[in-house]
Formats: structure tokens, C-alpha cells, sequence
């Protein structure tokens, strides 16, 4: 389960600064996302949807570290706070590909269709909070710009009352990095790029 917000990381030079204060350097990605759909009425939006990521990560001097391929199939949930701003609760299926050539073929064959991709290079972040560590990410999507994304991963059902302090939390982080509440974006990355 994954309980994720995204922000709007207008001067990403700040943000930078403002996260090597406090948090922990992860690693570099570089991510490529491949997404099918398969239309389905009785889905929630109309489509199930899977996604395909090829990933490269380096570490902070740049040497490269490790490349993964990832099939991820999420049940996704986008929850609005009084004040506006959208937390993702997201139950999230993901399995390591040794190779994406059969799984596409297999997608093809059952009807599912390619629908979009994304490339985000991301900077990542850990930090430990009340609600345990958060991992924080500053990215740049192109052609949307750069974003904060932050979230909490955790095993199982989470009670609304944890989520509810997790939102809480990640709005500090949020805070924390210089960035203001306004600053927090609602819509999925799917919605910002079919609205170019």
C-alpha cells in the first residue's frame, strides 16, 4: 500500500537544498514507463491499465548502480483533504521482468493497448517522521515540469486514522521543503499529459 503525494517543485535548486538539510540521499533513477489498457466497463474508469518500468539507478557520484524492468498493476484512489490538496492511497501489485518483450506480446494477444509513456529522472531522498521513513523523490517529468513526490510504504490495510496522520506528515514534508499547500497537485501524471 502506498499512501503518496505529489507537489509542484517550481524552483527544483531550492527544493534540492532544502531535502540534502534533512534527508538522506537514496539514489539517482532514471525511469521509463510504458502504459497498457484494456477496456473494461465494469472498472472503476472504464479500463484496467498495467504499466511496464525500465529503471536505472546510480548513486551520488554517478556510477551506476543497477537497471531494472517492473510490471506494476495498481488499484489507485485519489483522496481530496478538506483543504483541497490529493493524497494517493494506492494498493500497488509489482513483480521484478527479466525481460518485457513476452509480457507485451501477452498484453497484445488478451487485447490490452498502449495508451501512454512517461520518463521521469528522479533524485531520491529518505526521512524518518512519527509515521515512520518517508521517501521522498524530486523529479522532472518532462514535458510537465519538476515535482516532489513523497509517500509512506506499508504492508497491508491501513486504518483512516493512520492515514489520515500520514497526510498529515506528508503535508509537513511538503512544508518543509519550501513548498505550500497550493503547491500540491491533484491530478494523476496520465491527466497533466492528456491535457497538453
Amino acid at each position: 500500500m502506498e499512501i503518496e503525494l505529489k507537489a509542484h517543485a517550481r524552483d527544483r535548486e531550492a527544493v534540492l537544498q532544502k531535502l540534502r538539510s534533512f534527508a538522506v540521499f537514496d539514489k539517482s533513477v532514471s525511469k521509463d514507463d510504458r502504459y497498457f489498457k484494456l477496456e473494461k466497463a465494469a472498472a472503476p474508469n472504464g479500463h484496467i491499465s498495467a504499466r511496464i518500468r525500465q529503471e536505472k539507478s546510480s548513486d551520488q557520484d554517478g556510477r551506476a548502480l543497477e537497471e531494472k524492468i517492473f510490471l506494476t498493476y495498481k488499484k489507485k484512489e485519489r483522496r481530496l483533504s478538506s483543504g483541497g490538496g490529493a493524497l494517493e492511497v494506492n494498493q500497488e501489485y509489482e513483480s521484478a521482468l527479466d525481460n518485457a518483450e513476452c509480457l507485451e506480446a501477452l498484453f497484445s494477444d488478451i487485447g490490452f493497448v498502449p495508451y501512454f509513456t512517461k520518463h521521469k529522472d528522479a533524485l531520491g531522498f529518505y526521512a524518518d517522521t512519527p509515521c515512520g521513513k518517508a521517501h521522498l523523490e524530486l523529479c522532472s517529468v518532462p514535458p510537465l515540469g519538476d515535482f516532489l513526490e513523497i509517500e509512506f510504504v506499508t504492508q497491508g490495510d491501513v486504518p483512516e486514522k493512520e492515514i489520515a496522520a500520514m497526510r498529515a506528515e506528508l503535508e509537513a514534508l511538503v512544508l518543509k521543503c519550501g513548498l505550500a499547500l497550493d503547491d500540491i497537485e491533484e491530478k494523476y501524471y496520465s491527466e497533466l499529459l492528456a491535457a497538453m
